[in-house]
């Protein structure tokens, strides 16, 4: 018998920065992440951080499959650089939750789908590394830090042949909204890129050797998933392959 998988979302730390507790730390995610797997099939659990690695082991054995959701920049001494003037704030406890999280994920070959900062993070874990800026590449990019509602599309990708992206989506180009101010500079090796924007900036990709199935985007199909069938695919594929069978 087939059963709802458990997908388990990345947590983080947010702060009170008023009355009543001001600076109390608070695990969350935001809720958009819960309905896209509900509305896909899976049951979302939160993965609250800790720095606690037999902890984060024990989580991830109750789970099926995990989302890696957004959030702080990724230090870059993970991808062996050092912080540039316009790094924004980053949060290095999070960052061994996240590594730790794909280890032992891939330990126990369940999928995983990094977004935005998760799927910056999969490409630093695998040995790729992030553009600290929009504003550091060699030549001018689209405003990626959109302006706009959560739900708006902004700027368009080319889907790549004979990719993941290209099997789950009907057509050759596709619109999504767009957060965040850093990129993906040089590719994990083994990894497929299988979205790419007009300029040049890579969305989407999956890691072909993997002994999980791990894929990742760097917009935010959580925020879309309500209206949007592109956005609604990436977390079915996620649940497929995650199923449970007792």
């Amino acid at each position: 018998m087939t059963k709802k998988p458990i997908i388990g979302i990345s947590g983080s730390i947010i702060v009170d920065s008023g009355a009543p507790f001001p600076g109390y730390h608070r695990s969350y995610v935001n809720d958009d992440y819960i309905d896209s797997v509900i509305q896909a099939g899976g049951i979302p659990f939160i993965i609250p951080f800790n720095t606690d690695k037999e902890v984060i082991k024990d989580e991830i054995a109750h789970l099926d499959g995990i989302i890696l959701s957004g959030g702080h920049d990724v230090d870059p001494l993970n991808y062996h650089q050092e912080p540039r003037q316009k790094l924004g704030t980053t949060f290095p406890e999070r960052d061994v939750f996240d590594f730790s999280l794909i280890k032992y994920a891939e330990e126990k070959k369940i999928p995983v789908l990094g977004i935005c900062r998760g799927f910056q993070v999969l490409n630093a874990y695998h040995g790729g590394t992030i553009l600290q800026d929009l504003s550091y590449a060699d030549h001018e990019l689209l405003r990626h830090a959109q302006p706009a509602n959560p739900t708006t599309r902004t700027h368009s990708l080319n889907v790549n042949e004979n990719t993941l992206f290209a099997h789950l989506f009907n057509d050759s180009q596709i619109r999504v909204n767009s957060f965040h101010h850093q990129v993906i500079d040089q590719v994990a090796d083994d990894f497929e890129v299988g979205l790419v924007a007009p300029d040049g900036v890579v969305e989407g990709f999956q890691n072909m050797k993997s002994p999980n199935f791990e894929f990742g985007v760097q917009f935010h199909p959580e925020m879309l998933h309500r209206f949007d069938p592109n956005a609604q695919i990436i977390f079915k594929t996620l649940i497929n392959h995650a199923k449970r069978v007792d």
